[in-house]
């Protein structure tokens, strides 16, 4: 029994909804349709030999049916093609029966009649199937043509069909054809609104991938910030998310909620929580005796790490690390409380010191520049390094469809996106990097380190474009995320 191919099933069903859709139209014929009906059934219960023999019962009688139209006929005619073909039958039975049933609709309608645009794509299919893939290219090239001036270049159809026109050019060996076909295709299903599923966008990507991986052009040796994310295998502590349309009202009430998650989680940085603003309006959620002793346990905490500083600088000298991080405990504590100007000068004293014990790729050193970065976009919210976490960077992105916002699909885009970089290929680099960061920021989170790690790779790319503003809005964005993430590891890797 054949097996037939993700391609081939789709398309099969594609060719015949719209001849089933015709026939409907059309006043019943028991004659012909309950046969029909009866081969249909017994085809998805893959009772071949009885789906066959209804269809061809089917077929002679609405041949013989002076009411049956011509969509009736194609109908019956690509039924049985499709009933053998899954019963193994190839050239003796198939291919006659494509043919006739195109030949019914070039007959009534004419040669460009886009009723052929879906029979002309299943026959190709199939041809596709058994690797003919000349004959597949000549009927997909014919019915890509057909669609264009049906539905135009911007419809859902075309871009599928192009992709498997593309698919078919790069098996017939023509890598840069099939490779423009394929971004014609993913600017196409990106500017939808709606995709059907992410099925058909994941399967476009990994062909798209593949063509690249096994082209000819070879491209640069470089390193993806994006990839190297990956290689620390923390996909499973990210927030998975499907985007969801929302209303202007649901828009406004997640960038609040959003907002009041951001400065919990921010207040919860250096594991404590400063007691909030009293105000007529708002009744804390936990008694005050809680907040009492919180702020009791903050002022133990505080001379704990005031006598440890002590008894180091006595026992080992002041410019010993380990002063440097009781200095930094204490300052931790105190950015816990959103209290900067105490954590400023203390973090400042635990620099120094790591300067004088270590180089300046350590990772000490690395962490308390980033806390005292911190400390300045705190106090300084309109410089210009703090820009971009004012400025919503997701505003510039292009919209793309809700299939397209998982993170399945978010790390194809990446890796398409990267490979293109590679092989000099900037403009389509560009576009996919656009559409890689979309896709992250709704699926693993706009302040995700993946999604930092995104922007850095795509401002590499809008440099080489010649977009520099753009790219330092992206490196800024990029780099107070990544502050934000290592002032967040710094806090649970205190003492």
């Amino acid at each position: 029994m054949r097996f037939l191919s993700m391609s081939i099933a789709l398309a099969l069903t594609v060719s015949l909804a719209p001849l089933a859709m015709a026939k409907e139209k059309q006043p019943v014929n028991a004659d012909w349709r309950s046969a029909y009906v009866e081969g249909e059934r017994k085809l998805k219960t893959q009772e071949l030999e009885a789906a066959e023999a209804a269809f061809s019962e089917a077929l002679r009688n609405v041949k013989n049916n002076k009411n049956s139209s011509p969509d009736d006929v194609a109908l019956c005619y690509q039924s049985l093609a499709s009933a053998h073909y899954q019963h193994d039958r190839f050239y003796e039975l198939v291919v006659p029966l494509y043919k006739k049933a195109i030949g019914v609709l070039e007959k009534a309608y004419g040669k460009e009649t886009p009723k052929l645009a879906a029979p002309l794509a299943a026959y190709a299919a199939v041809r596709e199937d058994e690797g003919d893939y000349k004959s597949a290219q000549k009927l997909l090239a014919r019915s890509l043509a057909i669609v264009e001036k049906s539905d135009g270049k911007n419809s859902l159809v075309y871009a599928d069909h192009l992709h498997r026109l593309g698919r078919v050019n790069f098996r017939l060996g023509l890598p840069m054809k099939a490779e423009q076909m394929y971004y014609q295709s993913l600017v196409v299903l990106m500017s939808q609104k709606v995709l059907p599923s992410s099925e058909i966008l994941e399967q476009h990507l990994a062909d798209y991938i593949d063509l690249l991986t096994k082209a000819e052009t070879r491209g640069k040796i470089l390193n993806s910030a994006f990839q190297k994310e990956l290689l620390k295998d923390t996909l499973g502590s990210v927030d998975r998310t499907q985007g969801v349309s929302a209303s202007v009202f649901n828009n406004e009430v997640s960038s609040r909620l959003a907002n009041s998650a951001a400065n919990a989680e921010e207040s919860r940085i250096f594991d404590a929580v400063s007691p909030p603003v009293a105000t007529t309006a708002i009744t804390p959620d936990r008694p005050m005796s809680d907040f009492a002793a919180l702020e009791e346990i903050n002022k133990q905490r505080v001379s704990f790490y005031e006598r440890m500083i002590s008894t180091d600088i006595l026992s080992l000298g002041v410019d010993h690390p380990s002063v440097a991080r009781d200095l930094s405990g204490l300052a931790a504590l105190y950015l816990s409380q959103r209290k900067f100007d105490e954590a400023k000068p203390l973090l400042l004293k635990a620099l120094a010191i790591y300067e004088k014990s270590y180089t300046s790729e350590a990772s000490m050193i690395k962490r308390t520049k980033a806390l005292l970065q911190l400390i300045e976009d705190e106090q300084n919210p309109q410089s210009p390094a703090n820009s971009s976490v004012i400025a919503d960077y997701t505003s510039s992105l292009p919209a793309v469809p809700l299939a397209a916002q998982k993170l399945e699909i978010a790390l194809r885009l990446n890796k398409l996106a990267f490979m293109n970089y590679c092989q000099g290929k900037m403009t389509n680099a560009e576009q996919i990097y656009s559409w890689a960061i979309a896709s992250t920021a709704k699926s693993a989170g706009e302040h995700s380190l993946l999604a930092a790690s995104c922007l850095f790779d795509y401002s590499r790319a809008l440099r080489s474009t010649g977009r520099q503003a753009d790219a330092e809005t992206m490196d800024n964005t990029a780099q107070a995320i990544l502050r934000r993430s290592i002032s967040q590891s710094a806090a649970r890797s205190l003492p």
